[in-house]
């Protein structure tokens, strides 16, 4: 397309973004953003059927990135089978804005921390309804990313889930 610089994520990219998980970059376009026109980037999530648009230079600060390496899977596993640190916050609303905020960042570990805690929590307390929403969407979002980058079904993560926290 013209007038377009070199993207750090091309067209039929695979890419990561916050609290939507695997989507592909179908198209770049150029649109008006603010009164200024700038190049987006066009990404569908095949699960949800949505489509966003993301402006390329915003591209670091919304935490778009790419699918981690498979060789990044084992940290996940790890921060998995640690013990949670300090302590949880006895209110459930602030509970679930931290928590919130932690998948809001885009890191796949900071996701698979709350999912550690509220899988200990679930298992000791049980979660609210908004816990428990938080709780699937950090397994669906960590169950993705762990099958795109082994290149495994969806259902052989999740027992690498299973048995990380097992352990």
């Amino acid at each position: 397309m013209k007038g377009f610089s070199v993207s750090i994520f091309p067209v039929g990219s695979k890419v990561i973004y916050p609290s939507h998980g695997i989507g592909i970059v179908e198209k770049l376009e150029n649109r008006d953003v603010a009164g200024a026109v700038e190049p987006c980037y066009v990404i569908r999530f095949h699960r949800s059927g949505m489509t966003i648009m993301a402006p390329v230079r915003a591209s670091h600060s919304v935490g778009l990135r790419s699918v981690i390496p498979r060789r990044e899977v084992s940290k996940i596993m790890k921060i998995l089978k640690e013990e949670k640190g300090g302590v949880i916050e006895s209110n459930w609303n602030k509970r679930q804005k931290l928590y919130l905020e932690k998948i809001k960042t885009g890191s796949i570990f900071e996701v698979a921390g709350v999912y550690r805690d509220l899988y200990f929590l679930r298992n000791t307390k049980g979660l609210s309804f908004g816990e428990q929403q938080v709780f699937d969407s950090a397994r669906q979002l960590i169950v993705s990313e762990i099958a795109e980058s082994k290149g495994i079904r969806e259902d052989k993560a999740e027992e690498l889930l299973v048995e990380a926290l097992a352990n």
